[in-house]
Parts: structure tokens; C-alpha cells; sequence
């Protein structure tokens, strides 16, 4: 255990949680110990667990991660200036104030460690203490909200590029969550444009396709084709991003990306949406509301089909979610309730060769059994249940296909060029020197 590359980095995280209850101890070894790292290897990152927004116990709840304040912002910050420009907050149902740790880890492009030394990408401490938090006041389910501005000065991102912040307890064998964010260095120009007509006319009326262009200036080398990569998402999913793409064209100014299937996206539906910010009023798409001895209950309004059904437009805040109570007097971080938000998909029949979820920033973008619908005889619809905190949030109904696991929405939302999207679209760029992938470049862009 203790010269495995994860013994190695338990070992470190434990002596920097001793280092903040005694720093004279930590200035007087600290050389010590960064002179030990080169010749052990022990910044090497090896982390053996996918990096995705995963969560890892059942108890961890409403995890918000954004820029700038603004909850409806990605966590993607400026390598210039960073300090304390993201903001963490979760809750653990039934917590006790235990106090958490955390940590982050640079990933490549396509979100795999990157096989460097931590000094390399961060400086200062290798972990820090996660120990603000405070209890829920007058809610039926009791919680611990937890809050953290980060980097740190003490613990900061020097280069741009993917990062994975792991939250944990005692040790790494203690995980709570990982979330992603990014840090952006803009020496790129990012524009995209979505043509009316895709390259398929056949899929006119339902795919929107990005033609892209990256302008580098005096970045560009002899191996822009090898070293440059393309990641391209629609709203906040991950399931269906398209990455690593490579450019169609270079010229000596700009690089294109044109003319391929992977920018070619299924333009699916607006979001349904629904609020849970006043339990004492019915607002749009809420069947019931009542309260229980243990919480709040609430039916959302039977939902079907809208495969077949023409394109309606509305706002929609693209499939995210935002926490907050009604009562502006009250605080959102631990005055609002969390209550059980009943789903229910009307269908004749169930699906032969798909399973049914429910898709959105609800779940954090996943599909796992919280999020999966079951078919009732019964009723002859589809049910799920999930404990969600008070709030504004969008969904949206889709398939997966029980064999190529593909995630679609043909039958239960429909596919309509006319569905306004954002597409966020993320630029690296190989650093051959360093050997990591920068990101060089991020824009977003509405379909219409």
C-alpha cells in the first residue's frame, strides 16, 4: 500500500491535514518533502476512477458548482485571474458537520489524468479542509450545507487546461464526489455559426449542425493538425459531446472544422420545466403539493409524448436547475426544503427495447437508477420518484437503448431544428514541451 501511487498521494494528503494544526512543522519540511516528490513519483497521477461529475454517496445531494457567482454558469475560469472565482456547495442529508477534505487533479483533453507531476500544473498544498458549512434551519429533512470559494492561494491551478475537484473524507477511500472544471488561457478565437441546411438535407428539420472556426493568431505550429483538439457539448450534457475532433482545413490563420458528422447534432426539444420554490402555491406543470410527517410531496403534471406534437417555443434555461426559496427573506442555502418530486410519463405500453430516464441537471447530467422511470401496469405509464431541493428546474424525457446504450429523445420529445440550444465549445492544445493539453480556447454559441 504505501508505495503504490495511491498510498503515496494518502500518505501526502494526510500530512498536509496535520500541516494546517501545526504549520511551524509544515515551513520546516516542506523543501523536504517537494525534494522527495521528484524522486518518489508522488504527484504522479494515478486516480483509477472515471472522471466525470459523479457522486459517490447517497447522502450527498444538490452538488452546485459555477463561475462568478452566478449558478447558471460553468466552472470555467480565467488562468489570469482565478482566485476564488468558483463556488462550491452541496448538502449531506442527515449530516453532522463532519468536516471534508478536498483536492484536484489536471486530465487531458478527453478527461483522463494527465501523466504529469502535480508540481508542474499546481502550487501549494496538495489538499485543503472543507469545513464551512452550516445546519438547515426549519426544513422537514435535515441537512449540512457546505460552501467553498476556490482556488485558494494557497492552493491554486498554474496552468489552463481540465481539472477534476475530488471532495472525500479521511482519506482518498472515502470519496463523496468529483466534479469538473476547466481554466481557460484565451490565446484562441472561437466562433461557430448553425447553417439552416446541415450537409444531410435529409436532416433538415431535425439535427442542427456547427461549422466552426478557430483563429490562433501566432499559435499555430508545423503539428496544428496533430496537437489540436475540438470539444463541442449541447447544453449541459456529456453523453452526447462531441470529442477530439480535428480540423477539416488548417490555414495559415485559422483552422476549420467543417463538413463532419460529429458536429452534427440531434436538436431534440425545449426543456419541460417545473418550481418548487413555494410549497404553498400550484405553480405551471404541478398536478399536487401536500405535506407529510416526513416532507413535502409534490406530482408533477402527467407528462406524454411530444414526438408527433408540433414544435412549441418557450424559455427554457436549457436543462440546468437554480436553487432558491421564494421568500426572499429566507436564505436558499439552508432555509430551502427538500421534498419528493413525483414523475409521471403516460405510455399504452413499455418500451420493448429502451429503458426511459429522466435527463437534466436534476441528476447532475447522469442516468443511474435515481433517475430511471419503471413502467406501472396499473397506471399504464412510466413512475419515478426523486428528493430534490427547492427550486426552478428543467427536464427532459429520453431513451436508452438497452444495447448500443445510445441516449435519444425520437420518442419522447421529438427532434426540431427550431429548439433553441447552447452549444459550449472548448479549444486545446497539446503542449508538447509540458506535455499536457491547454485550453486555449472556449466560447458558447446559441442555435438560434
Amino acid at each position: 500500500m504505501l508505495h503504490s501511487p495511491k498510498g503515496k498521494l494518502y500518505i501526502w494528503i494526510n500530512f498536509c491535514i496535520f500541516a494546517q494544526y501545526n504549520p511551524n512543522a509544515m515551513k520546516r519540511i516542506t523543501l523536504l518533502i517537494l525534494v522527495l516528490c521528484g524522486a518518489t513519483g508522488l504527484f504522479a497521477q494515478d486516480f483509477d476512477l472515471p472522471c466525470g461529475n459523479l457522486n459517490y454517496k447517497p447522502e450527498v445531494q444538490t452538488v452546485l458548482l459555477y463561475a462568478d457567482g452566478n449558478q447558471l454558469n460553468d466552472p470555467i475560469i480565467p488562468l489570469e485571474d482565478m482566485v476564488e472565482r468558483l463556488t462550491l456547495s452541496f448538502d449531506i442529508i442527515d449530516g453532522d458537520g463532519e468536516i471534508l477534505n478536498y483536492t484536484f487533479i489536471h486530465c487531458s483533453h478527453d478527461w483522463e489524468p494527465t501523466d504529469i507531476q502535480r508540481i508542474q500544473y499546481a502550487s501549494g498544498f496538495e489538499s485543503d479542509r472543507l469545513d464551512d458549512y452550516a445546519f438547515s434551519r426549519n426544513t422537514l429533512i435535515d441537512y449540512a450545507n457546505y460552501q467553498l470559494r476556490f482556488p485558494k492561494e494557497d492552493m491554486m491551478p498554474t496552468v489552463s487546461g481540465n481539472y477534476l475537484l475530488i471532495v472525500y473524507g479521511d482519506d482518498l477511500n472515502d470519496l463523496y464526489f468529483t466534479r469538473r472544471f476547466m481554466v481557460v488561457d484565451q490565446k484562441a478565437q472561437v466562433s461557430a455559426t448553425v447553417p439552416r441546411y446541415p450537409d444531410d438535407l435529409a436532416l433538415t428539420n431535425t439535427h442542427q449542425q456547427l461549422d466552426v472556426r478557430v483563429a490562433m493568431n501566432n499559435y499555430l505550429t508545423g503539428n496544428t493538425q496533430q496537437y489540436s483538439y475540438l470539444t463541442i457539448r449541447q447544453n449541459g450534457r456529456w453523453d452526447n459531446a462531441a470529442e477530439g475532433l480535428k480540423p477539416t482545413y488548417v490555414y495559415p490563420d485559422y483552422l476549420s472544422f467543417e463538413h463532419n458528422p460529429q458536429t452534427v447534432f440531434d436538436a431534440t426539444n425545449q426543456y419541460r420545466r417545473f418550481n418548487t420554490s413555494n410549497f404553498y402555491f400550484q405553480s405551471e406543470n404541478l398536478a399536487h403539493i401536500r405535506q407529510t410527517d416526513e416532507s413535502f410531496e409534490i406530482d408533477i403534471a402527467t407528462c406524454e409524448s411530444r414526438a408527433r406534437k408540433a414544435y412549441a417555443s418557450y424559455e427554457d434555461i436549457h436543462g440546468e436547475k437554480f436553487i432558491y426559496v421564494e421568500n426572499e427573506d429566507l436564505d436558499n442555502a439552508t432555509e430551502a426544503d427538500y421534498c419528493r418530486v413525483n414523475f409521471f410519463y403516460k405510455s399504452e405500453a413499455p418500451l420493448t427495447h429502451e429503458d426511459l430516464y429522466i435527463m437534466g441537471a436534476l441528476n447532475d447530467w447522469c442516468f443511474n437508477e435515481s433517475n430511471k422511470m419503471r413502467y406501472d401496469y396499473r397506471l399504464r405509464g412510466y413512475t419515478c420518484s426523486m428528493v430534490l431541493k427547492q427550486g426552478y428546474y428543467n427536464f427532459m424525457f429520453v431513451t436508452i437503448d438497452r444495447t448500443n446504450h445510445e441516449v435519444l429523445t425520437d420518442l419522447t420529445a421529438g427532434n426540431h431544428w427550431e429548439t433553441n440550444n447552447v452549444y459550449k465549445l472548448y479549444f486545446y492544445y497539446y503542449n508538447a514541451l509540458k506535455g499536457y493539453d491547454e485550453l486555449v480556447g472556449y466560447t458558447t454559441v446559441n442555435s438560434h
